[in-house]
């Protein structure tokens, strides 16, 4: 066993430490709990509004590469609505010109070996 002073030294210096763990004036029994506790509370927030943050930007991101994409979209369509219009005009040009009497008499002529009827060739019909 220990000598006698040395044992007594020992109490007496653990009572001194235990009372001032005690008492909440000088140490507060929890200190370093309620700090580890509001420490994790703010990464957790923190981490949890780093989180949101990460999600807002990829939906930013995400809404402007649609953007662009539906604006490459209205412009080919925009290309293809004024190609069609364009060939639109042609044909009806060509369809006008088409519906004219000499045109037609002409490629009845060469397609179909069609002439013009002499006269005693008319037949009126009932």
């Amino acid at each position: 066993m220990l000598p006698l002073s040395i044992d007594q030294r020992l109490m007496v210096r653990r009572e001194k430490t235990e009372g001032r763990r005690r008492d909440p004036r000088w140490y507060p029994t929890n200190t370093s709990a309620a700090a580890n506790a509001a420490t994790r509370a703010l990464a957790s927030w923190i981490g949890l509004f780093g989180f949101a943050g990460v999600l807002v930007a990829l939906g930013y991101v995400w809404v402007r590469l649609m953007v662009v994409d539906v604006g490459y979209r209205l412009s080919a369509t925009r290309q293809l609505v004024e190609r069609l219009e364009q060939e639109g005009r042609e044909l009806a040009v060509e369809a006008a010109a088409a519906d004219t009497p000499g045109r037609l008499e002409h490629e009845a002529q060469l397609r179909l070996g069609l002439q013009r009827p002499a006269r005693g060739q008319d037949a009126v019909l009932p």
